[in-house]
């Protein structure tokens, strides 16, 4: 009889609406306004034929691509993924991560970053992706 008590309350507050003291729910917090730019570049290193792109090659990459253009501020990120249209296992994926402020001098810098891995890498897929965010010191 017991157990059945402790159900029935479970049941009834399960079914009962939460109700805020006062009344009234707080407000949210407005977000503070987005300052800068993330920038996400995901490279496949998948060359097709079982090959990749190695370690050595990426790390040529980054040092001789990326970080003349982003000296300071980047962040690489290893991981495992499939594209879209790819079928079978994950094959390794680097994550270049960019916050930034998102001026056409950046974007461009970007775009430099992404023709010259297609040109060496060209099977290898990649994708870009950004997001506002708030920069804080």
């Amino acid at each position: 009889m017991l157990n059945l008590k402790r159900l029935l309350a479970l049941l009834l507050m399960l079914l009962v609406p939460a109700t805020p003291i006062g009344g009234a729910y707080a407000e949210s917090t407005p977000q503070p306004e987005a300052n800068a730019l993330k920038s996400e570049i995901y490279f496949g290193s998948d060359l097709g034929d079982s090959t990749a792109v190695s370690q050595e090659a990426w790390e040529g990459f980054v040092a001789d691509v990326v970080v003349p253009r982003f000296p300071a501020g980047i962040t690489v990120v290893e991981a495992l993924g499939r594209g879209r249209s790819t079928v079978g296992p994950l094959t390794r994926t680097r994550v270049l991560i960019v916050v930034h402020r998102g001026d056409p001098e950046s974007q461009s810098r970007l775009s430099e970053i992404r023709a010259e891995y297609k040109q060496r890498y060209g099977t290898a897929g990649q994708f870009h992706i950004e997001h506002p965010v708030r920069l804080k010191d």
